[in-house]
């Protein structure tokens, strides 16, 4: 039985905190139902807004009334940034500063009154904005989230040739359960065949338990570094692949300095260099 397990790697993956990576207003055209390559592949599942602008003119709403620092809902939500103008009327007699006179919650379509701004309390306004029409997974679209695809779906909202803005996050700490078995089997020849008298594979020491989850996850980040550059198609894949050699030779010293009393010293060396 190995050292180590996928749950035991897996959660010192998660507590790593690799940075999640949010993508937005990323432009693409679906023609048919053709795929098209989104610039990042890995992406978080469910992470994905496919959207397009609702109207070429701007929604006009008259009568909001602006009372104390509650929040008032729009008509509309997703209201696209720096759109929305607010003032005291049609004749814009006088205009209203965003964080000065009053903030905006643009996913929720919510504007709520600032105490200390000029709006006066209890005050019909009036707000100009644009939004974005959302579409819908499966009904719209299909998108792939490992391959980093998307395409219409038969009988989609989205226009055939009609241009939408996608809005998604990168799965940064993602690992496929196979890599990391692979890893935790790969980890262990390399542990039992360096080390000394007195230790075998049915040992239980926890230096041996703690040295096998860390050179199981330098296996990881060296197989996930080589993974950014063959399946991440943007233009940062190198500074991706970068963090998860840095991981490596992090794992890979932690690995063998856990292991030092257990193998024989002239193993104590990277994994990079197997």
């Amino acid at each position: 039985m190995p050292f180590t397990d996928l749950a035991t790697v897996r959660k010192h993956l998660v507590a790593s905190n690799l940075p999640e990576t949010k993508f937005e207003n990323v432009r693409v055209r679906l023609d048919g139902l053709i795929e098209v390559d989104l610039p990042h592949a890995n992406l978080e599942s469910a992470s994905e807004r496919v959207k397009r602008i609702a109207s070429n003119f701007p929604t006009v709403e008259t009568g909001v009334l602006m009372v104390d620092e509650k929040e008032v809902a729009l008509t509309e939500k997703l209201l696209i940034r720096d759109t929305l103008t607010m003032a005291s009327d049609r004749a814009v007699s006088a205009v209203y500063t965003e964080e000065q006179d009053y903030r905006v919650d643009h996913d929720a379509g919510v504007v709520t009154r600032m105490s200390t701004g000029t709006i006066p309390n209890s005050f019909p306004v009036v707000v100009w904005y644009d939004y974005y029409e959302l579409f819908s997974s499966s009904a719209d679209y299909v998108i792939d989230y490992v391959a980093g695809t998307v395409r219409r779906s038969s009988g989609s909202s989205i226009p055939d040739g009609g241009a939408v803005l996608i809005d998604y996050s990168v799965a940064e700490g993602w690992a496929e359960d196979a890599l990391i078995n692979q890893a935790i089997l790969e980890a262990q020849d390399i542990i039992v065949r360096a080390l000394r008298e007195g230790y075998s594979a049915a040992s239980t020491d926890q230096g041996l338990q703690s040295g096998a989850t860390y050179l199981t996850l330098a296996i990881v980040s060296r197989g996930m570094a080589a993974l950014m550059l063959s399946r991440n198609k943007g233009s940062d894949a190198n500074s991706r692949a970068r963090e998860w050699r840095e991981l490596c030779d992090k794992w890979s010293e932690a690995a063998w300095n856990v292991l030092a009393p257990f193998v024989n010293p002239h193993s104590l060396r990277s994994i990079v260099v197997e």
